[in-house]
């Protein structure tokens, strides 16, 4: 039996409840953090990110980080581990029915709860060198009107070559509203047959699925409004963020409000390879949504290491190339020595030694010719 005083604090708790489902979903979001903060007494930013493993972990997205991107898709990957390593005792002090209530208030009215306490608390830091500045709604609302409106007036779709995005579209719908059929039949028909086998599947998305890409992501928010402006769109949704906290904030926000495939990955931007990035059916892609992300750096540009000029190191290698220079010069030196021989001293003499040089030389020679004609004469007779 519980006493009058149990039964009241029951029943305000219950009160409570509805109020914070009923109301203002932010403020239910800081009764959550507040509730955390009372736990385990850590900084603020880090009660806000516990809090949004607290709504990954209610949602399942750490055991299947797929299963609100492509629905029905099993996930065959690792079960990601919380960060904070006491998760599972915190969750058994913080209420199950503030979290519920939190998720049925942001759903009555979607949006980016959990980047309005990131701004309006100053998370970023004094020293954000991030520049972690989230957008305003009604400017994202407008950009993303402007740029679907944008989009809607290009051409009409044409069936004619096998395409990915609407191979990945056509699959992501099959598998949500064609249940009478096999999902491995289907995921097998999206790998191997073109556009136009699989058009039968699902012949109201006739128009070529529109790929959104949001390079500096953030918690979500471009990506929020398209699929909550646009809900029957055929949209397919990207998005790139280099923080891990605001990856995992967008990772939860589209989760609880995506009408559409996402694929979020914890990268940078600026670094990732256009051939990568660019194509839909890049293995890149395939690493998304997870909780505890993958490793990127296998996908960003491979850029040579920068040059450095030192005056000393300079000064010192060209001493030592001389130095080298100098030690072979001294080898093919000494070598050549060994393999030529010594030349002969020049030989000293006079005019008048070479005139008579030259007489003997004549006279010899004469006396040769004349040698040689007597005894031509001798064979003759």
């Amino acid at each position: 039996m519980y006493s009058t005083s149990e039964k009241l604090a029951k029943l305000l708790h219950v009160v409570n409840m509805k109020q914070y489902a009923t109301g203002n979903p932010k403020d239910a979001f800081r009764a959550l953090m507040e509730e955390v903060e009372n736990k385990v007494h850590h900084f603020r930013k880090d009660c806000w990110n516990i809090t949004l493993e607290l709504l990954a972990d209610h949602l399942g997205l750490m055991s299947n980080p797929w299963q609100y991107s492509i629905r029905n898709l099993e996930w065959k990957g690792d079960v990601c581990e919380p960060s904070y390593q006491e998760l599972k005792e915190l969750k058994k002090q913080v209420p199950v029915d503030l979290i519920e209530a939190y998720i049925a208030a942001a759903k009555a009215n979607p949006w980016d709860y959990p980047g309005e306490i990131f701004i309006e608390d100053e998370l970023a830091g004094k020293l954000d060198r991030l520049g972690q500045v989230l957008t305003p709604r009604a400017i994202v609302d407008f950009m993303v009107k402007m740029c679907m409106d944008e989009s809607a007036n290009k051409k009409p779709y044409s069936y004619t070559k096998p395409d990915m995005p609407l191979l990945l579209w056509q699959t992501a719908e099959a598998l949500d509203f064609n249940d009478k059929l096999p999902i491995n039949l289907l995921v097998e028909r999206a790998r191997r047959h073109t556009v136009l086998d699989m058009t039968p599947l699902l012949v109201k998305y006739e128009p070529k699925p529109i790929t959104d890409l949001d390079p500096c992501v953030g918690s979500g928010r471009f990506l929020l409004a398209a699929t909550l402006m646009y809900p029957k769109a055929p949209l397919m949704l990207y998005g790139v963020e280099i923080d891990r906290s605001l990856y995992r904030a967008c990772l939860v926000n589209m989760a609880m409000f995506s009408n559409h495939p996402y694929f979020i990955i914890c990268a940078d931007t600026l670094m990732l390879d256009m051939k990568y990035s660019a194509d839909v059916s890049s293995p890149m892609w395939g690493l998304s949504n997870q909780w505890d992300p993958p490793d990127m750096t296998p996908y960003y540009f491979k850029i040579a290491p920068p040059f450095k000029f030192a005056l000393k190191d300079y000064a010192l290698k060209q001493k030592a190339d001389r130095a080298q220079e100098n030690k072979q010069a001294v080898e093919e030196l000494a070598a050549k020595q060994v393999t030529e021989p010594e030349p002969l001293p020049p030989v000293n003499f006079t005019l008048k030694e070479y005139a008579l040089l030259q007489k003997v030389k004549r006279s010899s020679e004469k006396k040769k010719a004349v040698e040689e004609l007597a005894a031509k004469q001798a064979i003759e007779q």
